[in-house]
């Protein structure tokens, strides 16, 4: 077969490919992982709530003191008491310095301003999920990730120096869209570099480079107890991270499909280089040029969310992943914003919690690796639920026992979110890859944001919250289990090829059953 038509994408699947510019690019793209993770959480300890008591008129002895914090006696004489007023209430800060709790006073009746704060980062992770995926195919993976550096660092540096709450709310709302954007452009441009046979293994170093975040956490806060300077500290390092990105190639996938094929190839070379070929990547101008003109309606699909609903295969993808992704978040973060109830250290959890996920996304991704995405992702999702299921079989006393248990199922979840970006990047074509992923992760976010209301139904049944969390991955795992397997098949471009794939996969099924009823 002459060279101009060699199948692009068999020349660029060659396992030579991945060589020191992978392993280069893998380390620097990972890099910003460890401290990204790391503001989804950090309100555990910039919101926390220190031991406060309302300033008394009478005496400040704590033995007088009533047992509602938010009130003091009136007089002497009488146990009658009154509200306190803000401004007017004495907070413990032995252990942490300054919280936004403190410095803004906002326990109490004004204790709904803390899940406020939370609830409108979250919601500006939601909203970077749509956002910076649409942006990502229409302007770049590369362009979007630097841009979301620059937005992190600055708006968390902003959220630092806030004069009151609003500005601070607006701030985080801001850095969340940041956070969001540069997670799944990061891994997205990643796997578009990275050849089949390695990406599970790519996909468990930045999982773990996620994990890690909940390590580092813990250890800033215990160095750094001042909201401020914590927030600070852990928002300046993104002003360096664009300056080794800026190193990382822009897609060439993505080049390839924009119909930009001389950057792509002057891409290719430089990887050819990097690797060792002294005359330059095998891919040439005619091969990108051919692959073109075969598909002359790359690209027909617009970059929005619309486009994941057009047809019928790329419906099913979308549907089935968004309910995977929902579930793994509302009860990931149901259970790790709850893990507190056990009574033990704030930091001595978080390390707990964060050391227990690394192990079992380990096992995921072998299983992702060797037996396939799907199956990893899905029985993930059907393993954690029955755990959290099988936890309300657990007496309330054998507290030890309930806690390994629920670090399981987080375990489980969080590996079902590892995996789940893996199998998500590898069923979207590239023309909609970013723009799926980003529509799946905003699903994921607004089941954390769904989440604290699932638990307020305690009040009618102290069980029916674990219920719910244990039930909802269930429901939703099932479905992947019809989707296809991306083990060992290339990355698709087009939504063409994706329909072509739902089709002979269809047409392999019917066969199958057809061979099934015959005998």
């Amino acid at each position: 077969m002459p060279k101009s038509v060699i199948t692009l994408r068999d020349a660029l699947e060659k396992d030579k490919l991945c060589s020191p510019f992978q392993l280069t690019a893998v380390c620097i793209l990972s890099t910003p992982l460890f401290l990204a993770s790391i503001h989804n959480i950090i309100q555990i300890f910039t919101a926390a709530v220190p031991p406060y008591h309302c300033q008394s008129n009478i005496t400040l002895e704590k033995s007088y003191l009533p047992q509602d914090s938010c009130t003091r006696y009136i007089s002497p004489l009488s146990n009658d008491t009154e509200p306190c007023l803000q401004g007017e209430r004495t907070y413990d800060l032995s252990l942490f310095t300054s919280t936004i709790i403190s410095e803004w006073d906002l326990v109490c009746e004004r204790e709904w301003m803390k899940e406020l704060a939370q609830s409108t980062y979250m919601a500006g992770v939601l909203v970077g999920a749509i956002v910076h995926g649409s942006l990502a195919d229409r302007f770049g993976r590369r362009t979007v990730i630097l841009g979301c550096l620059l937005q992190i660092a600055s708006m968390g540096t902003a959220a630092a120096f806030s004069p009151n709450f609003a500005s601070y709310c607006f701030f985080r709302f801001m850095t969340g869209m940041g956070i969001c954007g540069l997670i799944i452009n990061d891994l997205g441009l990643t796997m578009e570099w990275i050849p089949k046979k390695y990406r599970p293994f790519v996909t468990i170093i930045q999982g773990t480079c996620l994990t890690i975040g909940q390590l580092i956490l813990p250890g800033m806060a215990y160095a750094v107890p001042d909201w401020r300077w914590l927030q600070l500290s852990l928002s300046l390092p993104f002003l360096i991270f664009p300056i080794i990105i800026w190193w990382v190639p822009e897609s060439y996938r993505w080049l390839a499909i924009k119909r930009r094929s001389q950057q792509a190839l002057h891409n290719l070379n430089r990887v050819a280089r990097m690797n060792g070929e002294k005359d330059g990547t095998f891919v040439t101008l005619e091969m990108l040029t051919h692959e073109n003109e075969k598909n002359p309606k790359k690209a027909s699909f617009k970059s929005t969310p619309l486009g994941l609903f057009r047809t019928p295969a790329m419906r099913r993808l979308t549907i089935s992943l968004s309910m995977s992704w929902f579930s793994s978040s509302f009860s990931f973060f149901a259970i790790a914003m709850d893990i507190q109830r056990f009574g033990f250290s704030l930091y001595l959890l978080q390390v707990i919690s964060g050391s227990s996920d690394i192990p079992i996304r380990i096992l995921s991704t072998i299983i992702a690796a060797y037996v396939g995405r799907r199956f990893a992702v899905s029985l993930s999702l059907l393993f954690s639920g029955v755990f959290i299921l099988c936890s309300l079989a657990i007496p309330s006393d054998l507290i030890v026992l309930q806690l390994s248990i629920t670090l399981l199922a987080k375990g489980l979840l969080g590996s079902s979110i590892v995996c789940g970006y893996l199998y998500t990047a590898e069923l979207f074509p590239t023309e909609l890859r970013q723009t799926g992923i980003g529509f799946t992760n905003m699903m994921m976010r607004l089941g954390a944001v769904v989440a604290p209301l699932a638990m307020m139904t305690k009040a009618y049944a102290p069980f029916l919250p674990l219920v719910i969390f244990g039930i909802a991955p269930i429901l939703c795992g099932l479905p992947l289990l019809w989707l296809p397997e991306t083990l060992n098949s290339h990355l698709l471009d087009t939504v063409e090829e994706v329909e072509a794939r739902g089709q002979n996969s269809t047409c392999k099924k019917k066969k199958e059953l057809e061979y099934e009823t015959k005998l």
